[in-house]
Order: structure tokens, then C-alpha cells, then sequence
């Protein structure tokens, strides 16, 4: 199954490679990463993100641990030169029905989910 509530984008995940082996508090790591505290509580620990707690039931997270997590949790999704991802599916499929175009140097194909009917978008290339 592909996670893609949470996903972080490519700065944020150059942090994550940054966390040191120590507890962080959760206002601590979303600091460090970049992200709102709400995002660790209402995403990250009920997917399983590895979380200590004290006698007092606050939460504390290893930075190496969740590097480690993440990474598992939230694989790089790879398709093929004739996929494009649906977002509603959440799943890659064929390109069905492709009509090319360019604008300014952007090359990019649109195509229709056989399976929702939903439009998508592949962008081929790109030249500045």
C-alpha cells in the first residue's frame, strides 16, 4: 500500500538524513525537519512512527529511529515510461487516451485513469 498522507518533499527529507541518535520531543522534530507539530500526532504516530513515552505520557523520538522509519514507510513510488500516478486510485496506471503538448520548453503528456476517469499529467521534458 502506498502512504502518501505525510510525504515530505525533497528539502525535508535532506533534514531527516541530518537527525541526530538522540530523543527529540515532537515540537523539537518538527522544528528540525520543517513540519507542524499536528503533522507528527495526527499522521506519523498512528502509522507507527517508533515513539518513547515518560510517566507523564509526553512523547519522545528518536531521530535516527525515525530516519530509519520514514524511509520504510514512505518508499519511493517508480513508474514505468507508459504510467502516470492517479491520485485518486493512489496507484500508477497506463496512460490511456495520450495527447501530447509543449509549452515554453515543458513537454508533458495528458492522459485519462482508465480506472476513475480522472485527467493526469506526465511531464516528459523539460528545456530552459
Amino acid at each position: 500500500m502506498i502512504v502518501l498522507r505525510g510525504r515530505l518533499n525533497g528539502i525535508q527529507r535532506n533534514r531527516i538524513k541530518g537527525l541526530l541518535n538522540m530523543l527529540y520531543t515532537s515540537k523539537e522534530l518538527a522544528s528540525e525537519i520543517g513540519i507542524n507539530v499536528n503533522q507528527i500526532y495526527a499522521v506519523y504516530v498512528p502509522l507507527g512512527c517508533p515513539v518513547q513515552r515518560d510517566d507523564r505520557k509526553h512523547i519522545f523520538i528518536n531521530g535516527k529511529s525515525f530516519a530509519e522509519w520514514y524511509t520504510k514507510v514512505y518508499i519511493k513510488i517508480r513508474l514505468a515510461e507508459d504510467e502516470t500516478f492517479c491520485k485518486t486510485c493512489k496507484q500508477g496506471v497506463k496512460i490511456y487516451q495520450p495527447k501530447q503538448k509543449t509549452k515554453g520548453g515543458l513537454s508533458y503528456v495528458l492522459s485519462v485513469c482508465p480506472v476513475c476517469g480522472r485527467g493526469l499529467t506526465k511531464i516528459i521534458d523539460f528545456k530552459r
